[in-house]
């Protein structure tokens, strides 16, 4: 077993396939990680739809979802209509389910999450590393 001084940075170690924090040593740590991967995922697409929902919201503010009517004898910027035959006045008309408030409780959820996950990482790499000390 080779001493390693890349706790907690693993990726950065020179002893990549040999090193002991770098092998699960069992599989609490293992399903942990893939947990972890989900939950980081699931963040990613999460903060992609809040960044749909701000480039909707643009293009709606652009008027890029509107239409030129002559109202009286007045041009008048009308929102256009869906496939479901309701005027596109909220980024949700455009998408479904493009809820900022449930996006953002989402989000705020899914960080919770990780971080109670990252804390239970954290223990267990602790207790690796006083693994390894006893081998010293």
């Amino acid at each position: 077993m080779i001493k390693c001084e890349c706790y907690p940075n693993h990726h950065c170690c020179k002893h990549f396939h040999t090193c002991e924090f770098g092998i699960p040593m069992n599989s609490t740590y293992s399903t942990l990680l893939k947990e972890l991967t989900f939950e980081l995922r699931h963040l990613d697409d999460l903060k992609q739809r809040q960044n749909d929902y701000f480039k909707v919201l643009t293009e709606i503010r652009e008027l890029q979802y509107a239409v030129t009517v002559c109202i009286k004898g007045k041009l008048v910027q009308v929102p256009k209509l869906n496939a479901l035959g309701d005027y596109i006045i909220k980024p949700y008309d455009v998408i479904v389910d493009l809820n900022y408030n449930v996006i953002s409780q989402e989000i705020k959820d899914t960080e919770n999450i990780i971080r109670e996950l990252r804390k239970k990482e954290q223990n267990i790499l602790k207790i690796l590393k006083k693994r390894a000390d006893k081998y010293d």
